[in-house]
């Protein structure tokens, strides 16, 4: 029953903010669904983020301390190491482990051992090592006794920590009652050479406890730092105001190491220097999240108001069209009422531009076939029969050039208008070229020379009208003409390469400059130019064609090209046409 209560208010609950949604505004809604849309992710990206760093910045905070910490135990590793090494080298010296074992007896011979080898030997030491206060050596043989340098084993037993077995072969290291800190190790039988063994006599280094753990005040300026062997307390130190927040009863986060002597060094820090960072990086989110909602509030008024204004921007956009701006781009992709009126909009406006365009296109169309009528008006059997003409009367006259050059003109023409045809075959696109060539050797005095290279097994494809005359009159123009105290020499070549036929133009004429080059196919020139060739080649067979130039200034200047065979049977269709062509020409000569 209670579970029914609590099912009905839910309900009830649910259908009252729908129903106070519905009644707010179109700007209401909008802003609402923006804010909602915000705030969710925000949330989930805010706790996320907070708790991923409060993990990096212990991680980090941790790991700054067991770096510290190794630190410190490679210093005091290198520490124990040096002075180790450096009693071990004094525990082997002859110098020193034959002193307890002097002759008491010989007074004088004892005296100048001890003052002119032992005590000079340990200044040596001294000088070498200042941070050594003291070196000794503990007599377990006999009373003699010499200075400092020189005691009876039995002054060890007034150190706290001394037992028979605190003192072996190995370092040990202790701490002193006057605090100072010792390292002692037994010294060897002399007596005994095929053996090592060790008497009860010993050596000890003592040092100040200050400069030996100097390295790890580095890592004790915000922490304490402790080093303890398994008997004693050897050094301790920390900051006053670690020490205040001890007294009021702040907890710590302790970590500790051991060292090559078995020394664990402990470093402890105040949790507070651990969450101080977290507090700010904490202080820092909340800001942020807080910047964020306030950004989500004032974008969620501002899409709202940007989204009422699509009526009015529809409204705007009609008006522009009843104007005569036809070129509006109307687009709504929303699935709404007014959505579907700006897209019906839309689409009657794509089809009014289009039936204009097809009927601006249908003009064009009707002025170029006005054109080419006009164009077709000029009858070329009028200007065949006047060239025929004047061959006829140049035979009767014994004008041999003249009919030569009437004769080539008529071919050149003939090939050149090739019926208004766009397409013609190889063998007549050569033919148009050889009379262009023969005319401009009349005309310039055989100013120049060509050498022909054509592959006599070509099939007959068809070509674009006048592909190849444009490059040679370009060569000859622009090439070899300028270069006029210079004998020309002009080389056309077509081959067959693969299923490919290759055609190159040579000429010895002035070049073209370097910087010139990159610009020759894409800037337009008059009448049929390099672009234009090269912009026929690539629309007739594909990108992939089209013209190459290489060019040497003052000297030459090579054109290349290719284009694809696509069989033999177009070349005999072409065969045929050309037989009409002659047929023609025969009858145009009549």
């Amino acid at each position: 029953m209670k579970k029914t209560k609590i099912g009905g208010k839910i309900a009830a609950l649910r259908t009252g903010l729908l129903n106070g949604f519905q009644r707010m505004k179109y700007r209401k809604k909008l802003g609402v669904i923006c804010f909602l849309t915000g705030m969710l992710p925000l949330s989930v990206m805010g706790i996320f983020c907070y708790q991923q760093t409060v993990r990096l910045l212990y991680t980090r905070e941790y790991r700054a301390m067991d770096s510290a910490l190794q630190t410190a135990v490679a210093s005091t590793d290198t520490q124990i190491r040096v002075y180790e090494g450096l009693l071990a080298y004094l525990a082997s010296s002859n110098v020193v482990f034959t002193i307890p074992f002097q002759d008491t007896s010989q007074l004088v011979d004892t005296y100048s051992q001890l003052n002119y080898e032992f005590d000079v030997f340990l200044n040596s030491i001294y000088v070498l090592h200042p941070e050594v206060l003291q070196i000794t050596v503990y007599n377990a043989q006999s009373g003699l006794a010499h200075g400092k340098q020189l005691r009876p084993v039995s002054d060890l037993e007034a150190q706290g920590w001394y037992t028979p077995e605190a003192v072996t072969a190995k370092p040990a290291w202790y701490l002193n009652e006057d605090g100072t800190l010792c390292v002692i190790q037994k010294l060897p039988e002399p007596y005994e050479k095929y053996v090592r063994s060790y008497s009860e006599n010993c050596i000890s280094i003592t040092l100040d406890p200050e400069l030996f753990f100097q390295v790890l005040e580095s890592v004790s300026s915000d922490s304490r730092v402790e080093v303890s062997s398994p008997g004693q307390l050897l050094y301790s130190f920390s900051a006053d105001t670690l020490d205040e927040e001890r007294e009021r009863g702040r907890w710590y986060s302790l970590t500790s190491e051991t060292t090559l002597a078995d020394w664990e060094i402990l470093l402890e820090k105040p949790a507070r220097l651990l969450t101080e960072p977290i507090s700010r990086m904490s202080a820092v989110i909340v800001l942020i999240i807080l910047a964020c909602l306030i950004l989500i509030v004032v974008m969620s008024g501002f899409w709202a108001a940007l989204f009422m204004k699509r009526i009015n921007l529809f409204y705007g956009h009609i008006q522009e069209v009843k104007n005569g701006n036809l070129a509006v781009d109307v687009r709504d992709d929303c699935p709404d009422e007014i959505g579907d009126l700006t897209k019906s909009f839309q689409e009657m406006l794509d089809r009014l531009n289009r039936l204009i365009q097809e009927d601006y296109q249908n003009k064009i169309l009707l002025r170029e076939a006005e054109l080419k009528a006009l164009q077709a008006q000029i009858n070329p059997h009028f200007l065949y029969n006047c060239l025929s003409l004047i061959n006829s009367r140049a035979l009767l006259a014994g004008q041999e050039e003249i009919s030569r050059m009437s004769q080539l003109l008529s071919v050149f023409y003939r090939t050149t208008l090739n019926k208004g045809r766009s397409e013609t075959t190889l063998e007549s696109e050569l033919k148009n070229v050889s009379s262009y060539l023969d005319i401009q050797k009349l005309l310039h005095e055989e100013l120049f020379d060509v050498t022909w290279q054509v592959d006599p097994g070509l099939p007959m494809v068809h070509v674009p009208n006048l592909l190849l005359q444009p490059l040679v009159e370009n060569a000859l123009v622009h090439g070899i003409l300028p270069n006029k105290p210079k004998k020309g020499r002009l080389f056309l070549s077509v081959s067959r390469v693969m299923d490919q036929i290759r055609f190159t133009i040579l000429d010895n004429g002035v070049g073209i400059p370097q910087e010139k080059l990159p610009t020759l196919l894409k800037t337009d020139s008059g009448g049929y130019g390099l672009k234009n060739v090269d912009e026929r080649i690539r629309l007739t067979y594909g990108e992939e064609y089209g013209l190459n130039i290489q060019s040497i200034e003052g000297e030459s200047t090579l054109v290349t090209f290719c284009i694809p065979v696509d069989g033999e049977k177009k070349g005999a269709e072409g065969k045929d046409g050309e037989k009409t062509d002659r047929r023609t020409e025969g009858e145009e000569r009549v």
